[in-house]
């Protein structure tokens, strides 16, 4: 009897406590039960409130304080699904983790998107998330922040977690406030105790105002303008006062993206940052976020390889051709590098442990085959059963999954071959004028489009290339001059932006087809399997090509926009930032196609950033758009022509060459001519004489090649002879490749005095 009095007192002192402290954090709602999952507590929304798990005394858990310039969801609600259900939750669940995953599934209707997601990601940890377009990057970002539900498992925040940073893909910053105070906006820290500092002021009272001071030099406050003039120039940006309104939605990433960055979240997720950003940018964001040291974790969604060097540790999304939903593959500090070498290795020692095994297996099962029946090795028959039975059990003789040792699919692209043009030229600006609001951008533009003609424009952001583009197309009305166009002009047009024109209600084979059906040149009899072949082969197979485009990740809408090129032909393709969005599959895909399409009957222009996708295409001209001005080169693409994207607008370019096939003229070439500096004249001059030795020595470089390459076949299969003549002949053909830069500069340098 006096033990049970000794329980209940126990138990009703306990009641008690957990009724004061309810009290004390002002928890004063019932709970509901929910299949264990505590409701959320809206009204907690302060950051200095504490956090509560929700583990001994079901408390509800605070939502996490989302910093991020998109509308998104708040991180701590919990969304029941039927028949399902989801825990979110954080503090001391995470074990010191920044962010931890176990077990999430998540679909998209009837469609298995993630399966059985764990992952644990430490504080000041910076982690790429890979995989191919439509696996579910995006996706898994969303369920970490709450945008979408999740399927049974748990999402856990860690207790320090306070502040997420997400930056979506299409993520604008739909704001009036000034660039510099967009971004700036994000330091939420400084920006209280700056006010701190004026309220203290305001009330004469210097113990706060000492308080708030300290506070505010403690916190880097001196050093915000430093740090916001830094990442906004690093960006791209020159007018910090410029309202963001004004800006197109390329630019208003940015100032989102500079706004994550600078608010130095407890958990960073930047999906795709690199979209919209030039190759100035990106090298910038590089260095960044190799030496980025933050407190906070970091978490990376890119196709850019040279982000993806900057990062820790690598997990990828591998989708199993044997079952639905991508899995989560963990390379913990590996960078990019050794994250390719390690996977090839796990595949070869999963496909190697499993043959071992199988064989071993086999001898087993043989000698059980044949002495099972025998009295006298009955028992040891029985043994080796035993052993057989074990590695079952123990997963030994299951096969390797097909997320570990599936060769990655590679996509196609098959361009239709070009419609026969009459005449050379298929497209032309003469002297034309373009802008917006009748104000010019670029003036007096001549540019002639003519078959076999690949064209690459460069320059710095805003000078006018899109808009040159654009005038092109047709889309834009010029403010001077004419847009003649051939008769037998069939464009085909590919925007970085082209995805979000397509309507989202329709399922992406009826876009395909309607596209190769419609129009003046449409072809009525393109069927649906053309279409579902042409999506196929860049990756939408099966069911996907028959989702509606809004259910389609921003990859795999690129890649419907990219289908629709493959049915309908086209003698000139103009092409604007087109790898945006693709990942390095796709890319390499359209490289490869646009390399080999059309020969002298079909005409590319290009703007493009991705260094690595121009390398794949014979450019056979340049046009450089910079000042106000647009000079067409004839010739190949140089390592100078990347760093043009960063020459500030008063660099001038070093001239234009003229040819009987094409025009290329710039206002104010002939005022260079004048005008240029007496060292560089004086080079234009001594020229011809460097010339001439330059021709000499590379008759005499193209020589010692021949004769090493004749050398060659006469030593037969000696291995080592081989190996270091080829040495020699490589060193010998970069001597060549540098007196051809060399020749090509020299001859530009003397055409501007001639």
């Amino acid at each position: 009897m006096f033990s049970l009095m000794n329980r209940l007192a126990c138990c009703f002192i306990a009641l008690l406590i957990q009724t004061c402290v309810l009290q004390f954090y002002g928890f004063s709602h019932a709970f509901s039960p929910c299949r264990g999952t505590c409701s959320v507590d809206k009204s907690l929304t302060k950051i200095d409130q504490v956090r509560h798990t929700g583990l001994l005394l079901k408390l509800p858990q605070r939502p996490s304080r989302l910093s991020s310039s998109t509308s998104i969801n708040e991180a701590g609600t919990s969304v029941q699904q039927p028949k399902q259900k989801q825990k979110r939750s954080g503090s001391d669940e995470t074990r010191g983790a920044a962010l931890l995953l176990e077990g999430v599934n998540v679909y998209r209707g009837p469609s298995h998107i993630l399966r059985d997601i764990d992952w644990r990601i430490e504080p000041r940890t910076k982690w790429a998330l890979v995989g191919a377009n439509g696996a579910g990057k995006s996706t898994l970002l969303k369920a970490i922040v709450g945008q979408i539900p999740f399927d049974n498992g748990k999402v856990a925040l860690g207790a320090k977690s306070n502040q997420i940073g997400y930056l979506q893909q299409t993520a604008v910053a739909g704001s009036n406030k000034t660039i510099y105070e967009e971004a700036a906006s994000g330091m939420e820290a400084i920006n209280q105790a700056r006010l701190a500092i004026e309220e203290a002021a305001e009330k004469g009272d210097l113990d706060e105002l000492e308080k708030a001071t300290s506070r505010f030099e403690a916190l880097g406050g001196y050093q915000q303008d430093q740090k916001v003039s830094a990442v906004l120039k690093g960006l791209g940006f020159t007018d910090f006062q410029k309202r963001c309104d004004e800006l197109s939605g390329g630019w208003q990433m940015r100032v989102s993206f500079a706004k994550v960055l600078l608010s130095e979240p407890s958990l960073c997720l930047l999906d795709e940052p690199s979209n919209h950003l030039d190759d100035a940018a990106k090298r910038w964001l590089a260095r960044y976020l190799a030496s980025y040291e933050g407190e906070g974790a970091l978490v990376l969604v890119t196709h850019d390889v040279e982000l993806l060097k900057s990062m820790d540790h690598i997990a990828e999304i591998v989708v199993s051709g044997s079952q639905s939903g991508g899995s989560l593959q963990i390379y913990k500090s590996c960078n990019y590098e050794q994250y390719l070498q390690l996977k090839e290795e796990r595949a070869k020692a999963a496909v190697a442990a499993f043959e071992k095994n199988s064989e071993k297996a086999a001898k087993l099962q043989s000698f059980v085959d044949r002495f099972g029946a025998s009295a006298t090795k009955a028992s040891a028959a029985q043994s080796r059963v035993k052993q057989i039975d074990r590695m079952d059990r123990e997963g030994l003789l299951d096969a390797p999954p097909d997320v570990l040792v599936a060769k990655q699919f590679k996509p196609s692209l098959v361009l239709p071959a070009p419609p026969k043009a009459i005449g050379e030229t298929l497209l032309m600006l003469k002297d034309a004028s373009v802008g917006y609001d009748g104000k010019p951008l670029v003036e007096n533009i001549n540019l002639r489009i003519q078959r076999g003609m690949k064209v690459l424009f460069r320059g710095p952001n805003g000078a006018g290339k899109s808009t040159i583009l654009h005038a092109l197309r047709g889309s834009l009305p010029l403010l001077t001059g004419q847009r003649i166009e051939n008769e037998s002009l069939r464009l085909g047009v590919f925007t970085q932006d082209l995805a979000q024109e397509l309507d989202p209600n329709q399922r992406a084979v009826d876009i395909v087809t309607s596209y190769a059906r419609e129009g003046p040149y449409g072809d009525v009899v393109v069927s649906d399997q053309q279409a579902r072949s042409a999506l196929g082969r860049l990756g939408l197979q099966g069911e996907k090509a028959l989702r509606y485009l809004r259910d389609l990740s921003g990859g795999e809408k690129a890649r419907v926009a990219l289908a629709m090129f493959c049915l309908k032909p086209s003698n000139l393709y103009l092409l604007d930032e087109c790898s945006n969005h693709l990942d390095i599959g796709c890319v390499e895909a359209l490289s490869d196609a646009l390399g080999s399409w059309a020969g002298d009957r079909g005409a590319i222009v290009v703007i493009s950033h991705d260094r690595a996708f121009c390398e794949k295409i014979d450019f056979t001209h340049v046009a450089t758009v910079r000042d106000g001005t647009c000079v067409l080169e004839e010739r190949a693409v140089r390592d100078k022509d990347w760093q043009v994207d960063s020459m500030s607008s008063d660099q001038r370019g070093s001239g234009k060459i003229d040819n009987n096939r094409n025009e290329a003229t710039t206002n104010g070439t002939s005022e260079q001519k004048g005008q240029l500096d007496p060292k560089l004249r004086k080079q234009a001059f001594n020229a011809p004489k460097r010339i001439a030795k330059l021709e000499q020595l590379i008759k005499d470089a193209e020589g010692q090649i021949a004769a090493i390459e004749q050398e060659m076949i006469s030593v037969g299969n000696d291995v080592g002879k081989l190996v270091e003549m080829n040495r020699r002949k490589d060193q010998i053909a970069a001597k060549v490749e540098k007196y051809m830069e060399e020749w090509e500069e020299l001859e530009e340098l003397a055409a501007l005095v001639l």
